[in-house]
C-alpha cells in the first residue's frame, strides 16, 4: 500500500512540473503561444500570451525571440520597438474544475481531496509589442 501511494505522489510531482514549464510555440490550436499582426509595410504587432504561472520575463524574451524571427523572415537586420504592453488576461479552458488531492498523515490519516470551481476561465498574461523592421 505504501509502495503505491510513493508511485502516486511521484506520478503527480512529475504531472505537476511538466504542466509548469512553458515553450515557445505559435497559437495555433489554443490561446497561448505568439501571434504576429502587419499593420504596415514594415510595423508588426507581436504578442505573447501564456498562463498566470509563466513569469513576465519568460514572456518577454518569447515575443522578443517572435520580433527577431520577423525581422530575419523579411530581409531586415534590425527591429525597434515602437511600444510594448503587458496585461493580465483571462483565458478560456475547457476545465471548469480543479481537484487537489492532500496526502494527509500517511499512517493515519486517509487522503483528502479538495475541488474548485474554475468557471472554464484562467488567468494568464500577455505582452505585445509594435515593431519597425529597419535596415539601418
Amino acid at each position: 500500500m505504501r509502495q503505491v501511494i510513493q508511485l502516486t505522489f511521484c506520478l503527480f510531482i512529475t504531472v505537476l512540473l511538466s504542466a509548469c514549464a512553458a515553450k515557445y510555440h505559435a497559437a495555433e490550436e489554443g490561446v497561448s503561444g505568439f501571434r504576429d499582426l502587419q499593420v504596415d509595410k514594415n510595423i508588426y504587432y507581436v504578442e505573447y500570451t501564456e498562463g498566470a504561472r509563466t513569469s513576465w520575463e519568460q514572456i518577454h524574451r518569447f515575443t522578443l525571440k517572435r520580433c527577431a524571427e520577423i525581422t530575419k523572415q523579411k530581409g531586415y537586420k534590425f527591429f525597434d520597438v515602437l511600444s510594448k504592453d503587458e496585461k493580465t488576461v483571462y483565458l478560456e479552458s475547457s476545465i471548469d474544475q480543479v481537484s487537489i488531492a492532500g496526502m494527509g498523515n500517511l499512517a493515519v490519516d486517509a487522503p483528502v481531496v479538495n475541488s474548485y470551481v474554475t468557471g472554464g476561465r484562467v488567468e494568464g498574461r500577455r505582452v505585445t509589442y509594435k515593431i519597425q523592421l529597419a535596415n539601418e
